[in-house]
């Protein structure tokens, strides 16, 4: 596995950081998931946009590179709503207990990708989606909350986010540039991590 060091794209924009700024957001306008164009997309042109407005956090993966450094991979994490309404009873009652509520805020993991650059072996998706489940924690430690949703490609909820113990809610839009590909959203309890 590759060392790396985790650092949200908002600290890295003070003045201090200039030059490891200049050259994270260099890597990210090159980054390279052709598996997700839409990943690909947001590294390359949506990134700064998200992050000026405030409707998400990016975090990115930094490796060492030969003299200099790499992005491996990025997550970013934000607020969504949970609609419950397309969920079952059974999983309605489930997640939500006694609170009788068919929607509820939660937080986001609106992206994670790694760079077609490094293998899985390299840096495992699950070690990415680790690094944001802690972000979360933090988070979850100064406001509360109780869910976290993705929406992922039904092959990625499989190998990635089931295994960590996200439950299917119900099938999702594709993203722009993905017509076609099945995707499915997804929530976790964080007090289960």
């Amino acid at each position: 596995m590759i060392e790396y060091d985790v650092f949200a794209l908002a600290d890295v924009q003070q003045e201090k950081y200039r030059v490891l700024a200049e050259t994270v957001d260099e890597r990210l306008s090159t980054f390279r998931c052709e598996r997700s164009p839409h990943l690909q997309d947001f590294a390359r042109s949506s990134v700064q946009k998200y992050e000026r407005h405030g409707h998400s956090r990016t975090y990115v993966l930094v490796t060492p590179r030969d003299d200099t450094i790499d992005v491996a991979g990025f997550f970013t994490v934000g607020m969504t709503a949970l609609n419950l309404q397309k969920a079952t009873s059974s999983a309605r009652k489930r997640l939500m207990g006694d609170v009788s509520v068919v929607q509820t805020g939660a937080y986001s993991i609106a992206e994670l990708a790694r760079s077609d650059d490094y293998s899985s072996e390299q840096l495992p998706g699950r070690v990415i989606l680790d690094e944001a489940k802690e972000v979360i924690r933090r988070a979850r430690g100064y406001i509360a909350g109780r869910f976290v949703v993705v929406d992922a490609r039904e092959e990625v909820f499989s190998h990635l986010y089931e295994p960590a113990g996200f439950r299917k809610i119900h099938l999702a839009e594709a993203p722009r540039g993905m017509a076609g590909v099945p995707f499915v959203t997804a929530c976790a309890v964080v007090k289960d991590w």
